[in-house]
């Protein structure tokens, strides 16, 4: 199950909002015992769907033209190499502990964070947040926006069916 909640409070991102910012969160609950953040990380954003893989190399051909990165789409590391300092195609990881997972991506138009963090036993919290910088980023964000959210949750879905959380 899925479902969009607030923000937490208990992730290592909050505080790091300047606005203007774009912030969201969803909480899976998962089917597996004894799953650590890194797991969940790894169950998501290990086996991006094909379309969303599609998907990314289209945005990143859009937006080269307006000043972003066009960066790796491949975000797929091993378990073992989900440690801080590792890339993760855009994202470098940049804290890994039992109960979360950051990883930080830092461009001229926006600065962004994706953290994976264990609520409780079965619960996770997958959140964004998005610090936007320039005018360029505050547009990017109001096109993408319903894309990410139904990127995010198809991604969540798709770790769920294949029985990886």
């Amino acid at each position: 199950m899925i479902s969009e909640i607030k923000f937490p409070e208990a992730t290592l991102v909050n505080g790091k909002e300047l606005k203007p910012y774009y912030r969201d969160c969803f909480k899976v609950l998962v089917s597996l015992p004894d799953l650590e953040a890194k797991n969940v990380y790894h169950s998501i954003f290990g086996f991006l769907p094909v379309s969303v893989q599609w998907a990314l190399k289209v945005r990143n051909a859009l937006v080269s033209l307006i000043g972003f990165s066009a960066a790796n789409t491949q975000m797929s590391l091993s378990l073992e190499d989900i440690v801080a300092g590792k890339n993760a195609g855009f994202l470098t990881i940049e804290s890994v502990s039992t109960t979360e997972v950051i990883c930080g991506a830092y461009e001229k138009n926006m600065h962004m964070w994706l953290s994976v963090l264990k609520l409780s036993e079965q619960e996770f919290a997958i959140s964004t947040l998005v610090n936007l910088k320039a005018t360029s980023g505050k547009v990017y964000m109001i096109l993408i926006k319903p894309f990410h959210k139904l990127v995010a949750k198809h991604c969540i879905k798709q770790a769920l069916r294949a029985g990886r959380i």
